[in-house]
Formats: structure tokens, sequence, C-alpha cells
């Protein structure tokens, strides 16, 4: 196996314990094996501490029809919080759907200016007591899954619809990207509620909600939805979680999903040139290449100890590897997904949604000039060799942020859109 390169070794220093030597230049990259196996600076502040970025665009220069991210708020807020006018317009459909199965609905009629009379009017809440209260055949829960849908199906159309649409190709994209959206979202509006989604995996999301209804609503939205967007009927199992925070989780039919899954092309292998290997294990990208293409990108083993580490950050931190090892908790404060448990699996889990690191200062070493420094990007679970990936680049909004943490424009690959960003801004 060959050996990281001086460059892509995270202990790069001559006097260095063997031990420490022997185990780190052993690290390679997931991808090429198929089998398991000092100076002060002041940093100038990132995106993410300003609070100028909100969703309240500029709507007049805007067209019509343009697609915003205050569409794509509006949108998921149908699902985690439905306004009462969305609950009201619902609800009307429904009683004029099943008001003949059910009778008793007619009762909860009532007058839309009403909604309008109390300030913070919890409309769903007196929904949900009057359920209770009505004679019917079916279940209050049963009926706010109908109501779900009618959500949907009343509200969920022009730029609402799209919105939802721009969110993944079929469901399981559409979770994934529910997952990710939302949290940035959340953010953006300094949301600090529990009130989430995660995409633990395959055919399962999980919610986080204090307030029970909304858990059978969006039930009702998610077969809706799954109806509307991508023309199939969802096989959805709802069940709550046991811990202190309201969790449910909504299995989806697996089988169902796959039938989704179709290749853009029927036959991809006469597409490729002869002298192109078909053979997996021909295909490897070597280490050298992959770290200084990725430079600000690690590898974690299940015990969440580097593996490997890019160009980047081996110049920040190799030297000091040797005698503070190799935890990544060591040189990495992970500031999102908020909330978030530093164990392999709990970090897998979370693989939908974007990660935030802010680097922390080597032990011994108060005055390291790129403390604090924030590496946006994502998590890649790599089940070859039961190890995650972090790929990512530093979050910066200007040529002084880059020089204060000890940066060059040549730390930035050019692929990269931060380059840009940086470049942009000072024209700005």
């Amino acid at each position: 196996k060959k050996n990281i390169s001086r460059e892509c070794t995270a202990s790069g220093a001559d006097q260095t314990d063997k031990h420490q030597q022997q185990h780190f230049s052993a690290m390679t990259c997931p991808f090429t094996r198929h089998a398991p196996p000092t100076g002060s600076f002041q940093r100038q502040p990132s995106i993410a501490d300003a609070h100028s970025w909100n969703l309240d665009e500029e709507l007049s220069e805007i067209p019509d029809d343009a697609l915003t991210l205050s569409q794509l708020n509006a949108a998921i807020q149908l699902l985690t919080a439905p306004s009462n006018e969305d609950v009201y317009e619902a609800l009307m459909s429904l009683i004029d759907k099943y008001s003949n199965r059910w009778p008793g609905l007619a009762k909860l009629k009532t007058d839309r200016n009403s909604l309008s009379i109390y300030p913070h009017y919890d409309y769903l809440a007196d929904v949900q007591d009057n359920l209770n209260q009505i004679d019917a055949d079916a279940s209050a829960y049963d009926i706010l899954v109908l109501l779900g849908e009618e959500i949907i199906h009343t509200s969920c159309v022009g730029l609402i619809e799209r919105a939802f649409k721009c969110l993944g190709s079929n469901l399981q994209e559409f979770l994934g990207s529910l997952d990710g959206v939302y949290d940035v979202l959340k953010l953006q509006e300094e949301d600090i509620t529990d009130t989430g989604f995660v995409c633990a995996g395959e055919g399962e999301l999980i919610f986080t909600s204090e307030r029970p209804v909304l858990a059978w609503l969006l039930l009702g939205c998610l077969r809706a939805l799954s109806r509307q967007l991508f023309g199939h009927e969802p096989q959805i199992e709802m069940e709550p979680i046991d811990g202190d925070v309201p969790r449910y989780r909504y299995l989806f039919k697996i089988d169902y999903l796959e039938e989704q899954v179709s290749p853009l092309v029927p036959d991809s292998k006469s597409m490729l040139r002869e002298s192109v290997s078909s053979d997996v294990h021909d295909l490897k990208m070597d280490n050298d290449f992959f770290c200084k293409a990725f430079p600000w990108h690690f590898i974690m083993d299940e015990n969440l100890n580097l593996v490997q580490v890019g160009q980047g950050f081996s110049r920040l931190f190799k030297n000091y590897m040797a005698t503070s090892g190799l935890s990544a908790c060591t040189y990495f404060r992970f500031k999102r997904p908020r909330g978030l448990s530093l164990k392999f699996r709990e970090i897998v889990r979370r693989t939908n949604t974007p990660f935030m690191i802010a680097l922390r200062a080597p032990p011994g070493r108060p005055d390291f000039f790129a403390k604090g420094l924030e590496i946006k990007g994502q998590m890649v679970f790599c089940p070859e060799s039961n190890s995650l990936l972090f790929m990512g680049s530093p979050f910066l909004d200007g040529l002084e942020g880059l020089t204060c943490n000890g940066l060059f424009i040549s730390d930035i690959p050019l692929h990269d859109a931060t380059r840009e960003v940086i470049l942009v801004g000072e024209q700005a």
C-alpha cells in the first residue's frame, strides 16, 4: 500500500515519536481500497457571523415567477408550522370532501375573520380539540393525517410547488435535502427551537417537534407530496421515539424508493471507450492527487481519529500531531449541526446536513494563527472502509479574512467557488 506523501501526511515533523510516525505514514485514502480495512492576528468575521444575510429579498426587483429563498422557506414551513390561513383552507377542503362520511366535521366550520382577532391564536390546537369531541368512526389522528394531505393539496401550488420540486428528483433525494436545507434556513432566521429533520438513512426521516399534532400533519403532508411530486402512492409508517425531546420516525417502504431510481443512460458501458477500463480496481485515485485537489478534507476512522488530511490541514497541523495525537476533536470544533453527539454513528446519521467546523489551537499553542477558522462542508460515509470523509472549504468573505488566518489564495483550489466569493467581495 502506498504511504501518504509528505504533503498529505499530518505528522511531518522530523523530531516525532517513531510509533506515531509509523501509524500516520500508513494512512491511506478509502478510495484506493475496496476491502474494509507565530504571530498574533485578529481574524475577520466570516459570513456565518454576519447578520445581514436573511430571507427577506428585495422582491421589487425579482420577477413574479422567480423562485427565491422566501418561497422555499414558506414551503418548508407548511410542514413545520403551517399558518392559520393554511390550516383553514385545508380544513374547509377536508369538510367538503368528507362531510358525508363524517357529518360531525361540519361543526368545525368557522368564520375566516375570526382567525385574525387574536394575534397569537393557535387555530390548529382548537381544531385538534374539536376533533376529539366529534362523533366519527375514525380517530382524531386519522383525520389529522387527512388534514395534512389537504394542506398540500390546497397550498402546494405555483411557486410553493416549484420550491418543493427543487429539493430533489425523487423521494429519497427530497428527504435528504429537507434535512440540510431546513438546517440552513433555521440558522439564517436564528431559530433556536428543537424543530428539525434528520434523514437518518434510506427511507427513514426523523422529525423533532414539541407539538405531536404537527407529527400527524407531517405524515399526511409526506404522503401527499410523494403523490403530487413523484407520482407514487407512498407507504409510510410513523412511530414515536423515546427520549427527552419528542421525536417521530417516518419509515418509507424501501422497495418503493428503489423503484424511483432509473439510469439516465440504459447501457452506460456501451458509452465508454474501449481504452477505458470498467474494472473498479483500475480506477483508483492517487493519494497525493486527491490531497492536492481537495486540500480541506480529512478522513476519520470509527474512533474519530484522523486517517488522512488534505494539504490545507496538513500545512496547519502536521507539526503538532506527533505530540498531540490524531483525535479529530483535538483540532476541530463541530459547530453545526447543532447539538451533534460526537460519536461515529451519530455523525453518519447526519450526513445529509451541512457541517461547519472551526479550527482549534493545538495544545500548548494558544496563539495559533488559524484558531477559529471556519470550514464549511459535508460528511460522506465510506462503507468500504467504515470511515467518514469530510470535504469543505474555508468560510470567508474577503482577502483580509484569508490573510488573517495565515492562508493564501493558492490554498483555495481552482474548482472551489470560494475563490470567486473572496474576489467578488473585494470588488464590492
